[in-house]
């Protein structure tokens, strides 16, 4: 197989072009955005990152590594259980992740198909978070990945934080409410209007506590 010859070996001295060295190949921000919010197992990483291959996300790991934008860390479990997570400067890399979003969204068809993990439908939240009129009691989300055989359950906090939301993946204590939903269903209730008794009815959301915190916020959205 050829050396892959990079924009830095070709005497490009644009920033943008060598930062797409770093990032640039397939599947390589896909894994990024899994690792923003915490860490993760390759086996969780597998199931996230849709049709990548073990071989593949080895590679796109072990050079993400290299460059500095993901480490790996031990978990606290009683097994040891080795994950990755990005780096504080890989983690800098949400605001580009949104910035393609947002610029996707201002295209001639937005319009997509399939589906959302949690963190990517957190991270789109935090990408259009809005204004926030007065105060908005605590939420606790808690998402799921329904196209996953036995998906674990992801915790996140919305807060409203100096007039603006605040979602973080972090359990939240005392909320007004909790909402458990699959991801891609609560992306729906947030960017694509559909009701959240709709979404009830279908057993793919539960409220518990305040519901009209849940409603609030989704308003917030549209």
């Amino acid at each position: 197989m050829p050396t892959k010859r990079t924009f830095r070996d070709l005497g490009d001295a644009c920033r943008a072009a060598n930062a797409l060295d770093l990032v640039g190949d397939r599947w390589t921000l896909i894994v990024v955005r899994e690792l923003i919010l915490g860490p993760k197992r390759f086996t969780d990483l597998q199931e996230s990152v849709r049709g990548i291959t073990p071989a593949v996300l080895t590679d796109r790991l072990r050079s993400l590594q290299e460059n500095g934008i993901v480490e790996q860390v031990v978990l606290s479990d009683l097994a040891r259980t080795r994950a990755y997570v990005a780096t504080d400067w890989g983690r800098e890399l949400e605001s580009v992740l949104g910035s393609l979003g947002r610029w996707y969204s201002a295209g001639p068809d937005p319009r997509t198909d399939g589906g959302m993990t949690p963190d990517g439908t957190i991270l789109a939240m935090r990408t259009m978070v809005p204004e926030v009129p007065g105060e908005v009691p605590v939420l606790a989300l808690r998402l799921y990945d329904g196209r996953r055989s036995d998906p674990p359950m992801c915790d996140y906090r919305v807060a409203a934080i100096d007039g603006r939301l605040d979602v973080r993946a972090v359990v939240a204590t005392e909320p007004a409410a909790t909402v458990t939903a699959e991801s891609t269903v609560w992306s729906s209730l947030l960017f694509e209007d559909v009701p959240l008794a709709q979404a009830e009815r279908d057993g793919t959301v539960r409220v518990e506590g305040d519901r009209e915190t849940v409603v609030r916020i989704l308003r917030l959205y549209c």
